[in-house]
């Protein structure tokens, strides 16, 4: 108990020490106007003092009090009740306190001044519906106070909760994606297998000289495009590890390989990645555009270059047009930060990513 009530002087906060403060001195301020009225003569200075220090006095006690129940559990049931009573007991405290302190003091008050003006006993003289109606005046505007100290830190409160559901949200969509990911960098299109299959068995009935070459290329293009899913791991912009630049120019290059073996024309693949071939990157982004690059016409050259961003590009323009293909990959890379833009023009086109570091 005494631990929280020292943990909770010491995490005063400066915006809520001026809250009070600048509340003490208003009120100070609204009982020196009547200072108009009367003329205290060489007793000024000892009548500010009084009307200052009296309110500053009552902000600390204030403060003492209502700093342990603020502190408190924030989502406890009967926090209110202990905001309430801690600013009842601050400012009954304060009347105990200040009630010796002004009989003590030689300072004259605005109401001493204005009893002595009608004929009236000093205003300091202890009656005990004064005390009850001090205490009142005292907790009204206090209670007030702590009101609005208590909606501002609720409202942080929710905006925090909600910042951190908006986080949470997103890191599940991004391990979602990187499953989904995960899940198409281990797909292999069943009828390209079946046709790769086939033209194996065929060259080696008919003892071809590149049988063996052409089983290697299927053997790297199943290695390439089958990950070890239990090795995978999550990566900071949302994508698998495992998966870099280099391992995605691999997929392409061993994927028109093969198409390449199945008697096709696919287009030659020029790779310039220099030392970012261990960058990480998003599993599938680049693969997908190859192969709508080769269902939407016929680029006989593809290029990936990095360079301030990584760019695939083909030798065919006509290539931007948006279809479901392009959709889907753009919303992938809208939930891991990254931006995908595309020109074509001059008989090229060429995709950019940009993704976050």
């Amino acid at each position: 108990m005494i631990a929280h009530i020292l943990r909770s002087w010491r995490s005063l906060r400066p915006n809520e020490a001026l809250a009070f403060v600048t509340a003490a001195l208003l009120f100070g301020a609204i009982d020196l106007t009547s200072l108009l009225e009367f003329n205290v003569g060489d007793q000024l200075p000892q009548v500010l003092a009084r009307h200052l220090i009296v309110p500053l006095l009552s902000c600390v006690l204030l403060v003492l009090c209502w700093l342990p129940a603020a502190r408190s559990d924030p989502i406890h049931p009967a926090r209110r009740k202990r905001l309430v009573a801690a600013t009842l007991l601050g400012s009954a405290l304060t009347i105990a306190i200040v009630y010796p302190l002004v009989t003590a003091l030689p300072w004259p008050s605005i109401c001493d001044w204005y009893a002595l003006a009608h004929g009236k006993p000093k205003c300091t003289v202890f009656r005990f519906t004064a005390v009850v109606g001090d205490t009142l005046w005292v907790f009204m505007p206090a209670l007030m106070i702590v009101g609005v100290l208590e909606f501002r830190t609720l409202r942080r409160r929710q905006d925090q909760a909600a910042q951190d559901l908006l986080r949470e949200h997103s890191q599940l969509r991004r391990h979602a994606l990187a499953s989904q990911l995960a899940a198409l960098q281990a797909q292999v299109d069943p009828g390209l297998l079946f046709d790769a299959l086939v033209a194996v068995e065929q060259a080696y009935a008919r003892q071809d000289a590149g049988a063996s070459a052409r089983l290697e290329r299927l053997i790297r293009h199943l290695r390439v495009a089958l990950p070890r899913l239990p090795r995978h791991q999550q990566m900071p912009h949302g994508g698998v590890a495992g998966a870099t630049l280099g391992s995605e120019a691999e997929l392409i290059a061993s994927y028109l390989d093969l198409l390449r073996d199945l008697n096709g024309h696919p287009p030659a693949f020029d790779c310039e990645l220099g030392s970012r071939g261990a960058t990480p990157l998003p599993p599938m982004l680049l693969l997908p555009l190859v192969q709508r690059a080769l269902r939407l016409g016929h680029p006989t050259r593809c290029w990936l270059k990095v360079h301030d961003g990584t760019t695939l590009g083909f030798d065919q323009d006509g290539l931007c047009a948006e279809d479901n293909d392009l959709a889907s990959l753009r919303e992938r890379l809208a939930v891991l930060g990254a931006k995908l833009t595309c020109t074509s023009g001059n008989g090229r086109t060429e995709f950019r990513f940009e993704l976050p570091s």
